[in-house]
């Protein structure tokens, strides 16, 4: 029998609504998100949830590069590896409210949280690993060690944690579904290449209705 995990991307209050880097529509994803919870804890599945956990010193904030501006690209240089960075509000800053997962979310039926993007050297949009590959976090021991074989992905923001968070799933060796209400995007122009490349990579784009009683 299929064992089945839900993870939830980064469902934070500094990603909805009023928060400082907030996705449009954001909150229209948190009634397919409870839909999946009921499904997934009547399957006997396990809910784990990431969460963007950074430093006020952190590499990808633009208030720590000078003569820098919010969504510029720069380049950044990581134990020997030079990487792009895209430059962000500040967000997520480790014991803020932003910081904070939605209260939304029921935190009794959350099983596992995993703190993402921890080093203020380089950031980490899945929920795997940082974008070098050189810390990998505790979800895919957490998924291995329960025996997981499907995971379900919803969360914020599709363009970005979510879409490496699935790409990271299928090199995992995890059957991959992104539940498409569940999930969305910092630039909507960029939702339909970002589900055709999924699709390309391995991952199933499913829709809610699947999942409901």
């Amino acid at each position: 029998m299929t064992k089945i995990a839900l993870i939830l991307v980064d469902i934070q209050y500094d990603f909805l609504e009023g928060g400082s880097l907030a996705v449009v529509n954001a909150s229209s994803i948190l009634p397919c998100v409870k839909t999946l919870i009921n499904y997934v804890k009547q399957a006997n599945g396990i809910v784990v949830a990431s969460q963007d956990w950074h430093p006020q010193n952190h590499i990808s904030f633009a208030s720590n590069h000078k003569n820098k501006q919010v969504f510029e690209n720069t380049q950044i240089e990581y134990e020997g590896a030079q990487l792009q960075q895209t430059l962000w509000p500040n967000h997520c800053v480790q014991e803020s409210h932003g910081a904070e997962l939605s209260i939304y979310l029921p935190s009794d039926q959350i099983d596992y949280i995993v703190k993402k993007g921890t080093n203020p050297l380089v950031d980490s949009y899945s929920a795997f690993a940082d974008n070098n590959y050189g810390e990998i976090t505790s979800l895919a021991k957490i998924l291995y060690q329960n025996f997981v074989d499907k995971v379900l992905v919803v969360g914020l923001a599709a363009d970005y944690c979510v879409k490496f968070t699935c790409l990271d799933a299928v090199k995992f060796g995890f059957e991959t579904v992104l539940v498409e209400e569940g999930t969305k995007p910092v630039d909507p122009n960029n939702f339909e290449s970002t589900l055709e490349l999924l699709r390309s990579k391995g991952v199933e784009i499913a829709s809610e209705r699947e999942f409901m009683p």
